[in-house]
């Protein structure tokens, strides 16, 4: 069986999908090709694959295999890294192959209270640092500033997908923190959000929020000492008591805050398992 959006067959190499009816000679050809091959007149136009997006501090991951983006996730690094942390990831090669646009911003440059000032790419500004004792204050400026930038990216991606039900959004640690900010804010239902070893922010309002409906998946793990579970987990949990209905959240046990690449592509892989055809 060969995987939903594939051009071409995984066992004999045949070119996989509709043939086309040439308009001048009536030829049926390929859907591989481009023009007729029996007179070259233009076969049908074909959506234009985009390899940019509305931000353009952005690194986009096309589709694999030449194919036209299906599904676009949005994936915010984690604090003190940048977009090129992921840029080369095997989490997301698995469903490129099937459609997936991975679209990965770049954390402005911020001077961190909580350090003495230091610069450090960071989505919002820590005021505190609690040695991950307990959840920091944090600059709310800052976050409405990451706020208002990556969901004008939600917008560009919905846009260019043709729509709301085809943008995911995730992160790591403190992107995972500003993503699932965005995606409890955004007023239109997303197609889902994944989330590695953050929590909601308590800043962040999640009662009738548009996304109570949609699948939410938080993976932590379970000796994480810059995130604790004494206090992340019972901020993940009281989603369920505001109505989230397709919370899950799932615990390593063993693993820290500076996860493996290896745990990263299995959590991954387990979060678009379940949703990308789902859609």
């Amino acid at each position: 069986e060969n995987r939903p959006g594939a051009v071409s067959c995984a066992a004999c190499g045949s070119t996989l999908g509709e043939e086309w009816a040439c308009k001048v000679c009536t030829l049926l050809n390929s859907p591989a090709l481009d023009t007729c091959s029996a007179c070259d007149s233009p076969g049908p136009s074909r959506p234009k694959r985009a390899e940019s997006c509305g931000d353009a501090k952005a690194i986009v991951l096309a589709p694999e295999l030449g194919l036209l983006p299906r599904m676009s996730l949005i994936f915010l690094h984690g604090f003190c890294n940048t977009a090129e942390m992921y840029s080369s990831s095997e989490a997301f090669t698995l469903f490129r192959c099937q459609g997936l646009r991975v679209v990965l911003p770049t954390a402005p440059v911020l001077a961190i209270t909580a350090h003495n000032g230091a610069r450090q790419n960071a989505w919002y500004n820590y005021l505190t640092d609690h040695d991950g004792q307990e959840e920091d204050d944090i600059d709310e400026a800052s976050l409405a500033a990451t706020r208002q930038r990556i969901s004008a990216l939600v917008d560009s991606e919905a846009s260019l997908l043709g729509g709301y039900e085809k943008v995911f959004l995730g992160g790591a640690s403190q992107g995972c923190c500003a993503a699932f900010d965005v995606f409890a804010r955004h007023p239109m239902s997303l197609a889902g959000f994944v989330g590695f070893v953050g929590h909601p922010l308590s800043c962040t309002p999640i009662a009738e929020s548009k996304q109570l409906e949609v699948v939410c998946n938080f993976y932590n793990g379970g000796a994480d000492e810059t995130m604790r579970l004494s206090w992340v987990k019972p901020a993940i949990d009281r989603l369920k008591s505001h109505g989230w209905t397709r919370l899950s959240s799932e615990i390593a046990a063993g693993a820290d805050h500076g996860t493996s690449d290896e745990l990263e592509n299995e959590w991954m892989d387990k979060f678009l398992a379940q949703v990308f055809n789902k859609q």
